[in-house]
């Protein structure tokens, strides 16, 4: 079996394998030609609506010549939700296009509790603009689905330089922890001490 063949066969494929996703090693033992084939696979999936996989795929197989392509069609609206952000995503790691920034905040408030979670886990922090900082202030504030908030305040404290490791343990707790009770009050309190901390 060519590696062509080995990709081709991903998509028929369950269990682990395909919850592992495709990576970088489907491609790295194509020929050029069976790279190209493999592009032009995963591009018409993408045409049509996009999935996360056939993204991510399309820049894996290659990325100079996927990313005017996905931009094109994100910038056209013509991406399903879950391709929308990895195409962000992706183009952000390419451009720092601030622009990108949007896609994300726009799933901050998506309908569906599992996009709101991939937005906020997924939005660079390289651009902590203000519009960013509201928006996952403003899930914090709003969200009721656990996993979503917990990742909007992880990334919230990262876009504030604050991680684990960089800061004591018990400072790292307690601002995560008052981020996502359900008093009101406590929660504003610790919106503006992560405002006034400095690491």
């Amino acid at each position: 079996m060519n590696a062509y063949q080995r990709f081709l066969c991903f998509f028929s494929t369950y269990g682990m394998e395909r919850l592992d996703g495709l990576d970088a090693s489907y491609f790295a033992p194509m020929t050029p030609d069976e790279r190209s084939m493999a592009f032009d696979f995963l591009l018409r999936g993408v045409e049509s609506g996009g999935t996360e996989e056939s993204v991510y795929g399309l820049f894996l197989a290659d990325s100079a010549r996927a990313a005017p392509i996905v931009r094109n069609l994100l910038d056209q609206g013509k991406l399903r939700d879950e391709a929308e952000l990895i195409a962000a995503q992706n183009l952000f790691e390419i451009e720092a296009d601030p622009d990108l920034i949007g896609v994300f905040i726009k799933h901050f408030s998506n309908p569906n509790a599992k996009m709101r979670a991939r937005a906020a886990m997924r939005v660079p922090c390289a651009l902590f603009t203000d519009l960013l900082k509201v928006g996952l202030e403003g899930m914090i504030r709003t969200e009721t689905n656990q996993l979503a908030l917990s990742h909007a305040t992880t990334k919230l404290l990262k876009c504030h330089g604050i991680m684990r490791g960089l800061v004591p343990k018990e400072v790292y707790s307690s601002l995560y922890l008052g981020l996502q009770v359900d008093n009101v009050s406590v929660r504003e309190a610790n919106l503006r001490r992560l405002a006034a901390f400095r690491i």
